[in-house]
């Protein structure tokens, strides 16, 4: 069985004690009493009533400082007062519910009052403790399952660092065979009398090599950007010698293609400058690559301006434009993803992984910059980054 609510009445006069007590008890309430402040905040400790009904006008502490000293006990500040005064004065119901206290009845009161309103806060009571018990339970499954998110997540980057790890060994290793093939690929060029059947296939394995070069570093470019001792690496460079090296390695391409390739550089930047250079050779190399790949005739450009200038920065805008596929809008959205290619079919037409302008986009944004596309399906494509470098002291 249920016990009843516990109610504690504090009042100095015996017949509002004795009055209360039997109209509180007719309704099933167990009572306690006191008849000062002093006496009804012991009994309050004793007994942990579930409501105070509490008089304003008596000897010692009145009603209001009784109210704050019980506020102040940590046992007994979430016990519902309610104040019993025939001070009713609106500055004396102001002061009633500034002590703590959540309601104010004055007197005379009337029973049925009485009883419907102290049935209300312990209701509003009952409430309140379970409220805060479901938000204590709640808030311990929240930081329960936040824990378990934090393990996870730690378990997951643990998990990437050894793949990231693995991919970077293993693409080193990648490294030294590939470069054997190569070496000797160009002796049998240079110092052999090759048949026009064998030169074509030599120059085959050299493409081949060239294209498993070209993924192995885009792979170890990818891996790099997520070690934290991966810092930008600044040094002096020229653009003009920069965009040489970079088509001297597309001239095997060039000759099996109807192409012409041109450059167009900013006058002012035919001077010593000083940023990424190896990030800028990278990205530019693979848009000029992607540029060979996708168009078969037609005309290649290389273009690179000065942009605006702030403070020390010299911004610089790279473009590589092609006559090839172009792109489908649809397409353009996602296509700096890792692992995306605008024909992911089986029947796909161009090999590749889908890497490479996943991991131009990384190292454009590690520099400050930006990179994207202009695209026309069937009539082309302009590539374009920006990024900021200084002039050479």
């Amino acid at each position: 069985m249920t016990e009843k609510p516990l109610v504690l009445i504090i009042d100095d006069n015996p017949v509002n004690l004795i009055l209360l007590k039997t109209i509180l008890t007719n309704n099933h309430y167990r009572v306690v009493s006191a008849e000062n402040g002093k006496e009804g905040l012991e009994t309050a400790k004793l007994s942990s009533p579930d409501l105070i009904l509490l008089d304003v006008a008596m000897p010692g502490w009145n009603g209001y400082e009784t109210c704050q000293r019980m506020k102040q006990e940590s046992i007994l500040k979430k016990i519902p007062i309610l104040f019993l005064s025939a001070l009713d004065k609106t500055e004396n119901i102001v002061r009633g519910l500034q002590a703590g206290g959540v309601d104010y009845i004055s007197k005379p009161f009337q029973k049925e009052e009485l009883v419907a309103r102290v049935e209300t806060h312990l209701e509003l009571a009952h409430l309140r403790q379970n409220l805060e018990s479901e938000v204590t339970n709640q808030t311990k499954k929240i930081q329960f399952l936040l824990e378990a998110l934090q393990l996870s997540y730690e378990k997951a980057q643990q998990a990437s660092i050894l793949k990231t790890e693995f991919l970077r060994n293993i693409s080193h290793e990648f490294f030294t065979p590939l470069t054997a093939i190569k070496g000797m690929t160009e002796i049998l060029i240079e110092d052999t009398l090759l048949t026009e059947e064998q030169q074509h296939y030599v120059e085959g394995v050299m493409k081949a090599n060239q294209q498993l070069n070209t993924l192995i570093t885009n792979a170890l470019t990818f891996a790099d950007q997520f070690r934290a001792e991966d810092t930008l690496i600044l040094c002096d460079f020229q653009l003009p010698q920069l965009v040489d090296n970079i088509l001297k390695k597309s001239l095997v391409d060039l000759e099996s293609k109807d192409l012409q390739i041109t450059t167009e550089i900013a006058p002012s930047l035919d001077t010593l400058l000083q940023g990424n250079r190896d990030g800028i050779d990278k990205v530019l190399s693979n848009l000029v690559n992607n540029a060979l790949k996708f168009t078969k005739q037609g005309k290649i450009l290389i273009r690179v301006e000065a942009l605006e200038r702030e403070a020390k920065k010299q911004w610089i805008r790279f473009e590589v434009s092609d006559t090839g596929i172009g792109i489908a809008q649809d397409k353009q959205a996602h296509l700096f993803d890792i692992f995306s290619q605008v024909d992911a079919s089986s029947t796909r037409l161009y090999d590749g992984m889908g890497m490479g302008l996943a991991v131009a986009k990384l190292l454009i944004e590690k520099m400050g910059g930006q990179i994207g596309v202009d695209s026309l399906l069937g009539k082309g494509s302009t590539f374009w980054f920006k990024v900021p470098v200084t002039f050479s002291a």
